[in-house]
């Protein structure tokens, strides 16, 4: 008897009939086996799971996670068991393998489905088959539309080029070799989610083997608002017009050809190293295709063969992204010459002129005379103004009721930083205490409206999206769109000084009824420029009328210190949102006798606050004072990415960038020394989570912030060089943080964010009705 087929599902917060019966159809399976690998990513349905399976008779196996994952991580880890298991097996070889499948938790597979795809994969001897799908309504019976593939327009033989144009795999519809996924693992990191599983094993499969398609529907797709990733009708733009490239289009464009660019290089690496390790015995990988993203320089003939091919054989849509993929790639040649040898070698020319007429005869030539000057073609005063401060929509009067209103910069989840999330935060907190919510994007276009509301409202808690909380969350592009719906009664949160202005321009304007909008301060941002326009706007954001919300009291504090009258002692302040227990619980790896410490700086370069050069200079100047060498320390980076940095003694300051959220953790419980600069009133994140990872952290002091009353294992010290290297040398040579030491309160920062929002609930319930709350 064969092996079972192995068959990779993930489970987030699942409708429970709507998973008994896609594990109904995984039964029924003709002429084979399967053993299904069922990843917990909601930390919660495992009970669920394993009573379904049992009713059904399935052979199931659960993996569980100790955190919530989305859906790539998901298949991930399900795939990842699924090579374990293959393993495992005796007496399999690279021809008797079971393939393996991934399977959503709320489809429907048609009986014949793996049977047919394994047939396939035989028959044209290829490393990964899939199928069209039907498109079903949330009922699972009403069909929406017979053919995915028709339904999105796609293209049914892409190639690997082609793919990254738009991928036409649907992951719950693919059956691959297990070769396939020993090179995938681990997928190449992302921040928040752009590409997708099923697209990485699709390159993958197509580099080493090819892809074939059985081209019917084997596989139900339940087309619903929870959705990871909808199907997209594309049935109507055939006759949509051709616009001109503007800034947005470009810049959507752009994000597209940089992830295809990131893709084609990952793959190539990946490939490269399989090929090495033995992973791809006897395979030449087939990269030829990839050629334009993997030039340095040039490839845009490539994109444009493309669109002509692509428009003659009818696939408009897909012209239209070849076309803008061959002139960003245009662009992409010319910005690099231009900085090459344009600007840089102008202004050097330039100096060097200079600083001949200052020889002799003294003074440069008049204006007229020079040919090198500056343009004399005057500027529009639009070009001069700093847009943010402006709503680029109109608010349309159309909505039944008011809504908080949310201003964030923007919603794309690689965009997002810590600020951000904690308005996310705020928001979903409100919605699930039974407040309208809107969110809107104020200075960036959103890239994907389902990848952005996907990562947002998967912040929500488990109890408040089983109640409908969702429903009461809508996310706006405020940069793309003319008018967004509103309300006059709608209450504005600003989440930085320019939004503020935003805010108080559209209550001006409108004459909205609440007069007060709510500003999240979460720095004393005028700081962040020199004397100027952008500190005078900041410093006068804080002379509009607002109820302040203060992240921490210290920020509070500090701007009582500076006579602004709204920090009083009764200001709302709370303190941060780090989950203390995912840092503290983990466990730390015993010190590896013979083994270099590890030191892990907070290096951001473009930002003047952390400070990266007295971080740097405090760095070289401890290392010296220890007289440490190669075998006794590592020095790394996290934060930005950045070039390396030589310190003395032959040590090498080595970038590793940001850290995906799931690995930073444990990264975290590797390192024994942090240093982690500041210079704000605001308490950043990392030293508390280094600390709570079982780190001894040197930071800074700002004002009244002193993080060192937080945690024995931070060091706060005046921002000094040598008090910097005093506080590292004392940190290098003390004993290893405690677990005590590891558990951190923050009440002492402000209230916990459930009372704040209970807090915020109260003041918004005046102006604001709400709906059904979520207790």
């Amino acid at each position: 008897m064969s092996a079972p087929i192995l068959i990779a599902l993930a489970v987030f917060r699942p409708n429970p009939a709507q998973l008994k019966a896609q594990l109904q159809s995984l039964a029924a399976q003709t002429e084979c086996t399967v053993r299904v690998i069922a990843v917990i990513a909601d930390c919660a349905s495992g009970p669920l799971v394993d009573k379904l399976a049992a009713e059904l008779g399935l052979d199931l196996m659960r993996v569980d996670t100790d955190q919530e994952l989305d859906s790539v991580r998901a298949f991930e880890a399900g795939i990842a068991e699924a090579l374990l298991q293959i393993e495992a097996m005796p007496d399999t070889n690279d021809s008797t393998e079971p393939p393996i499948a991934l399977c959503d938790q709320d489809d429907i597979w048609h009986p014949e489905k793996l049977m047919q795809g394994r047939r396939a994969l035989e028959r044209a001897n290829a490393q990964m088959v899939h199928s069209d799908a039907r498109l079903v309504a949330t009922d699972g019976t009403t069909v929406l539309h017979n053919s995915m593939f028709a339904f999105e327009r796609r293209h049914k033989n892409p190639g690997l080029r082609g793919l990254l144009y738009r991928n036409n795999i649907t992951g719950m519809t693919l059956l691959m070799r297990p070769q396939v996924a020993r090179i995938a693992l681990p997928f190449p990191p992302q921040s928040g989610v752009h590409f997708y599983h099923d697209l990485w094993l699709g390159l993958i499969a197509s580099a080493t083997g090819g892809v074939t398609l059985i081209d019917t529907p084997l596989v139900d797709y339940r087309q619903h608002d929870s959705n990871v990733m909808g199907a997209v009708d594309r049935t109507s733009r055939m006759t949509r017009k051709l616009r001109m490239p503007d800034a947005m289009w470009l810049r959507r464009e752009a994000a597209g050809y940089g992830l295809a660019r990131y893709l084609a290089r990952s793959l190539r690496a990946r490939l490269s190293d399989a090929n090495v390790d033995g992973r791809l015995p006897g395979t030449v990988p087939a990269l030829k295709p990839l050629t334009p993203y993997l030039k340095k320089l040039g490839g845009t003939g490539w994109h444009l063969f493309d669109t002509l091919k692509l428009a003659v054989t009818g696939h408009i849509g897909l012209a239209r992204i070849a076309l803008g993929f061959g002139i960003i790639n245009l662009g992409r040649t010319i910005w690099s010459l231009r900085m090459a040898l344009g600007e840089g070698w102008h202004d050097a020319r330039v100096r060097f002129d200079t600083r001949l007429y200052s020889l002799s005869p003294g003074v440069s030539p008049t204006p007229a005379l020079l040919d090198n000057t500056i343009s004399e073609k005057p500027k529009s005063h639009t070009a001069l103004a700093d847009t943010r401060k402006m709503p680029r929509w109109a608010p349309a009067f159309t909505e039944a009721g008011p809504a908080l209103t949310i201003l964030v910069p923007t919603l794309n989840p690689s965009e997002i930083f810590a600020g951000i999330v904690t308005a996310f935060d705020i928001g979903l907190g409100l919605a699930a205490r039974g407040f309208q919510v809107r969110f809107i994007a104020t200075d960036l276009p959103v890239s994907s409206p389902a990848a952005s509301r996907n990562f947002v409202l998967r912040r929500l808690s488990q109890a408040a999206a089983a109640q409908g909380a969702a429903a009461r969350v809508s996310l706006h592009c405020g940069v793309k769109t003319p008018t967004l719906p509103a309300h006059r009664g709608d209450v504005y949160l600003a989440t930085a000084w320019w939004s503020a202005h935003v805010a108080q321009t559209l209550i001006q304007t409108h004459q909205l009824e609440q007069r007060k909008f709510l500003y999240l301060i979460q720095d004393f941002e005028p700081n962040f420029y020199p004397w100027g326009s952008e500190f005078a706007d900041a410093m006068a954001s804080y002379s509009f009328d607002f109820v302040p919300v203060f992240n921490t009291t210290l920020l509070r504090d500090y701007f009582a210190t500076q006579g602004f009258d709204f920090a009083t002692p009764d200001a709302l302040a709370f303190h941060p949102s780090i989950d203390i227990d995912h840092y503290a619980k983990g466990q730390r790896p015993p010190p590896a006798q013979g083994q270099p410490r590890r030191l892990a700086l907070y290096g951001r370069p473009e930002v003047a606050r952390n400070m990266y050069e007295m971080a740097i200079e405090a760095l070289a100047d401890f290392i010296t004072a220890e007289g440490l060498a190669e075998g006794d320390i590592e020095v790394v980076s996290i934060g930005l990415v950045h070039a390396p940095v030589d310190l003395p003694a032959g040590l090498k300051l080595v970038s590793l960038g940001k850290l995906p959220w799931e690995d930073y953790p444990t990264y975290l419980r590797s390192v024994d020394i942090g240093l982690s600069l500041m210079y704000s009133p605001h308490p950043s994140h990392p030293p508390i989570e280094m600390a709570a990872s079982g780190v001894r952290v040197v930071t800074n002091d700002f004002g009244p912030k002193n993080l060192s009353t937080l945690s024995p294992a931070i060091t706060s010290v005046p921002a000094y060089v040598p008090a910097l290297v005093t506080a590292l040398r004392t940190a290098w040579n003390a004993a290893p943080v405690s677990q005590t030491d590891r558990k951190i309160d923050l009440g002492q920062l402000g209230l916990d964010q459930s009372s704040m929002l209970d807090h915020l609930a109260k003041t918004l319930e005046v102006s604001l009705p709400r709906t059904k709350a979520v207790s």
